[in-house]
């Protein structure tokens, strides 16, 4: 009687979220516009666009040229003059503007000082600091090339894992979470309050059935939409190139979190019994815990404040799940049964919110 009554109280939600797709719109389009901006902000932010103005033809102006594309910062214009180079900067298209004069490759050669004129824009100082930085690289990347012996050290690179994630690539598997996180908060929340505002959950606590059908149902019902949202934002990630390392793992991550936010949504809505109360608070707690909660970077390099905080929620075990499965390492430094624990402790509790809620109003009548 139980699982049957659980049953058809999820058919009846399905249909109503078919009727009024509010929360699933919102699931979907929430996360597509931060993977869009996640993208623009990686593209743009990557590298500083400096133009770069090469008046000789010697063998040390290649030389220093290719030392400022080794230094990893800059996105490279060529300008045939150092008037064409001011006139970039002018028009916002270049941060600087570098200079390699004619005769440095002789002055260079003869082992006299040649400078190299470098016009900044610092309006924005974090763009100059960027320069400021990697032109000391490209001069230690241009005597490090073209005189080795004259540098009385090196550095040798050991990577601590097998392959390097790309910014983008860190920023667009946390675009799962969010999809979920949202989806789940919504899916669970409104579906939930419904019953309340419309007052259908009167006849639920009046009817035969156990209290634990009613959130049975909901969660089915909110697991099966937030399935196919999570399934499209799949879709968007993979065409970006994204892979997952472990499609089993990924699955399963997929499922515990959307489960454990689903499961955060009904209590959400079994207490504040309003879609009103629950839209705005879906995403009041759901978007600054994601920001704080690893989305950029691992949380350790986030403030301690801010560390702390994320350490409390789900969230931040969520993507750091995410980002194993799809690039195969942990971001986070709490070992792998606490996270599977955690998480799994989120969903209990929330559920036993949502079902004493529901036992506290049956109570009541």
């Amino acid at each position: 009687m139980g699982i049957r009554a659980a049953f058809y109280i999820m058919l009846n939600d399905l249909r109503l979220n078919l009727v009024s797709p509010f929360a699933t719109i919102l699931s979907l389009i929430v996360p597509i516009n931060f993977l869009i901006l996640f993208v623009l902000f990686a593209i743009g932010g990557a590298k500083v666009p400096v133009s770069v103005v090469v008046s000789g033809s010697g063998h040390y102006d290649a030389a220093f040229l290719q030392a400022l594309h080794n230094a990893l910062t800059f996105h490279i214009h060529r300008a045939s003059s150092v008037a064409a180079g001011q006139q970039l900067i002018q028009n916002h298209k270049s941060v600087a503007t570098i200079h390699i004069a004619n005769g440095f490759s002789s002055a260079v050669a003869a082992g006299q000082t040649a400078h190299v004129p470098l016009t900044l824009n610092n309006l924005n100082k974090d763009f100059a600091d960027d320069v400021r930085r990697a032109m000391p690289l490209a001069v230690l990347n241009f005597y490090h090339s073209v005189f080795p012996s004259t540098l009385p050290f090196n550095w040798k690179e050991v990577d601590t894992y097998a392959h390097n994630v790309t910014f983008l690539g860190y920023l667009a598997v946390s675009i799962q979470t969010v999809a979920l996180l949202i989806g789940g908060l919504l899916f669970g929340g409104r579906g939930s309050a419904r019953d309340w505002e419309l007052g259908t959950m009167k006849e639920l606590m009046l009817a035969p059935i156990r209290p634990w059908s009613v959130v049975a149902g909901k969660l089915g019902a909110a697991m099966t939409n937030g399935i196919a949202s999570a399934v499209m934002v799949l879709g968007a990630l993979l065409l970006l190139g994204l892979r997952p390392a472990d499609w089993g793992q990924f699955v399963g991550v997929t499922l515990l979190t959307l489960f454990v936010f689903i499961s955060l949504g009904v209590a959400i809505g079994s207490v504040a019994k309003s879609q009103f109360v629950v839209t705005p608070f879906a995403f009041a707690l759901g978007l600054p815990l994601f920001f704080i909660s690893g989305a950029f970077g691992p949380i350790t390099w986030s403030t301690p404040a801010a560390a702390v905080i994320a350490r409390i929620f789900p969230v931040a075990y969520a993507n750091a799940a995410f980002q194993h499965a799809v690039h195969g390492y942990w971001p986070i430094d709490t070992g792998v049964g606490w996270i599977w624990t955690i998480l799994i402790g989120w969903a209990v509790l929330a559920l036993g919110v949502s079902w004493l809620a529901y036992r506290r109003a049956t109570a009541k009548h």
